[in-house]
């Protein structure tokens, strides 16, 4: 389909999207205040008897706070409610709502494995831990969604026609774009927007209500004085509420556009491959169902889609024909017919595939993962690995039906942090005789030796895909297993940096609102000072260039002031680092992703992110609960 665009250009599209995210919301935050002052004007016209001439003072400062805090506690307080109940809810229920099913894991529908090894590959190429994955089995149309406010409750979902109808790299383009939602932080934007727009359409419920309220007081008791004022009053609010209304969902979709554009562009930096995510566009275009959702509840969650998923007058997408051009400006016009749909064979779809996905592959994710199991469409698994740069190592097909099940990826978890030195080994095996059950032991000895031969690097890959596993666990149950993982790493009386890496992004995805074991007693400048020293120790810089790297990183990152120094090696002990990351999980998120951010810098210093550092960023990075990209250069 033409010449690929130069990936440099969408980072500084998402920069562009964020910008004009930011003033979209300050808009949606007039239009609140604008409601308000429309009401209070209704409010003084009903006092003054609809006239405001006569030398009345129509502006009262009172009333005028009192009407506003009267708008705010009803649109604000319908709009917390919604919001808190959609976000406590998690990504599994919204899925559900919109009539999606769950896949497990260990799955062994072909189309289905193929679904869960390209979540597998996202995971590991995003640093973001697996989500459940659900298929809106009903829903013939491509589309997909992410949802969810948290990473320890996020989900994906994918219309069967998606699963049917594109190839493994268009699907995997798809599947990238939706975890690009969970890493920019839009899952938690889109479920304040239903809760911004639910509360303006209560505003128009509580016009209807006063509409009744007043009509039946005016049969009953023939009141028509007060009945009249509430009548006004009801009908006005009506009228304000869907005006609102239809302004908040103008700027819902603004937002969302945005939002979508922003997500294009994250998603290739995953999959390297544009082509293949304007082919899925091209798919939509070209079938007969398109991306419309069936669901009654699609129009409540229109903007966490793929691509529109119901009719509106505001569009919550930008026009497939822009987005595919951003991606592919070279694109002819021409829509592509769905596989599914298209007298071509399996070998036809292979060969699309990779005509359209040979270009690029994802960056970690297909290397790491073959599926030995499942015929797929994409090239073989030791001709991708070929491709990697950072030469990632396979996860044996063992070590991935142990992340399928709950007890198997706590088994997974249990072997990474157990050593080969006989005598501790045997320490642990006691600690564990304590705690577990005697199958576990059958399944530690039965799969022993192809975890322990898993390269380092393999290592934290293996955690984010045992994350949907793990989340089953009840929370005593996530408790005692974080709490075993901390002995197990203690039976030599200390915790190496490895070990902490483990254990603190286990805790990251399990128990990530727990409170702090230890108070940190310094500042959280100083939390990130010890954090950005780890690194520095990392990076293969000389020794004598310490402070002239950690000046550097800091200055591309305002957040954190320039004094921050080079730290002795005796203060990077990990209790330290430990209490460090305890203060810092109370920060904000965006202080917690400009410090990430800032590590990279000094990652890269030497233009090279190598295994060790990028599992040791997406490892800090799970740990404080922001998970960001980090290519490998």
């Amino acid at each position: 389909m033409g010449k690929q665009t130069d990936l440099s250009n969408f980072f500084e599209r998402q920069d562009n999207a964020r910008r004009a995210t930011r003033r979209l919301v300050i808009w949606f935050s007039v239009g609140i205040i604008g409601t308000a002052a429309a009401i209070y004007a209704v409010v003084m016209l009903i006092a003054f008897g609809l006239d405001v001439s006569g030398g009345n003072d129509f502006w009262d400062p009172q009333i005028f706070l009192g009407v506003c805090a009267g708008t705010l506690c009803l649109v604000g307080g319908a709009s917390l409610f919604k919001s808190l109940s959609l976000g406590s809810s998690g990504g599994g229920d919204i899925a559900e709502e919109l009539g999606g099913s769950e896949i497990r894991p260990d799955t062994a529908v072909p189309e289905e494995r193929r679904l869960v090894n390209i979540v597998q590959e996202m995971s590991i190429a995003s640093g973001v831990p697996m989500p459940r994955i659900f298929v809106l089995r009903r829903e013939r149309s491509i589309n997909a969604f992410a949802a969810g406010t948290r990473m320890d409750a996020a989900a994906i979902a994918v219309s069967q026609g998606a699963l049917t109808k594109l190839s493994r790299d268009e699907l995997q383009a798809v599947v990238g774009h939706e975890f690009s939602h969970i890493l920019n932080g839009d899952m938690r934007l889109n479920i304040k927007l239903v809760g911004w727009v639910f509360g303006l359409l209560v505003l128009a419920l509580f016009g209807r209500i006063l509409i009744s309220v007043s009509t039946s007081r005016v049969h009953s008791r023939g009141e028509k004085n007060s009945g009249g004022a509430f009548l006004i009053l009801g009908f006005a609010l009506l009228l304000i509420g869907f005006i609102s209304q239809g302004f908040a969902q103008l700027i819902q979709a603004a937002i969302s556009r945005h939002r979508e554009r922003l997500a294009d562009a994250s998603a290739t930096q995953f999959t390297r491959n544009p082509v293949a995510l304007a082919n899925a566009l091209c798919r939509i275009g070209g079938d007969s169902f398109g991306s419309r959702i069936e669901s009654p509840h699609a129009g409540e969650f229109a903007h966490l889609f793929f691509a529109n998923g119901v009719a509106s007058f505001f569009a919550t997408h930008p026009p497939l024909e822009e987005r595919i051009r951003a991606l592919n400006p070279a694109w002819n016009g021409k829509f592509l017919p769905p596989l599914a749909e298209s007298k071509n064979d399996a070998s036809r779809e292979k060969k699309s595939a990779i005509n359209h996905g040979n270009a690029a592959r994802i960056l970690a994710g297909a290397a790491i993962l073959a599926e030995a199991s499942v015929p797929s469409t994409s090239v073989a698994a030791d001709s991708v690995a070929a491709e990697n740069p950072a030469g990632k190592a396979v996860l044996p097909q063992a070590v991935r039906r142990l992340s399928e099940s709950s007890d198997g990826a706590r088994a997974l978890i249990f072997m990474l942090l157990m050593t080969d030195s006989p005598e501790r080994n045997n320490e642990q095996a006691k600690l564990l005789l304590t705690t577990e059950r005697e199958h576990l032991f059958q399944t530690l000895e039965k799969n022993w030796e192809n975890v322990r031969a898993l390269a380092p690097e393999s290592r934290i890959s293996a955690v984010l895909i045992a994350a949907p596993a793990l989340r089953s666990l009840g929370i005593n149950e996530r408790k005692k297993f974080c709490a075993t993982l901390r002995d197990l790493a203690l039976v030599d009386g200390k915790i190496s940096l490895f070990e902490f890496c483990i254990i603190r992004a286990i805790e990251g995805m399990l128990v990530a609102g727990a409170p702090a074991r230890v108070r940190y007693r310094g500042t959280p400048s100083a939390a990130a000072e010890l954090v950005l020293n780890v690194f520095l120790r990392e990076s293969g810089v000389p020794r004598e260039r310490f402070a002239e790297t950690l000046l550097g990183a800091l200055s591309k990152q305002p957040a954190f002031p320039q004094s921050l120094s080079v730290l002795s090696d005796g203060d990077l002990d990990i209790p330290a680092l430990d209490s460090a990351f305890d203060c810092l999980k109370a920060e904000s998120a965006i202080y917690r992703e400009r410090l990430m951010q800032t590590a990279a810098e000094i990652a890269r210093t030497d233009e090279t992110i190598t295994s060790r550092e990028h599992d040791l960023l997406n490892a800090f990075s799970v740990a404080l609960g922001c998970p960001l990209f980090f290519p490998r250069n």
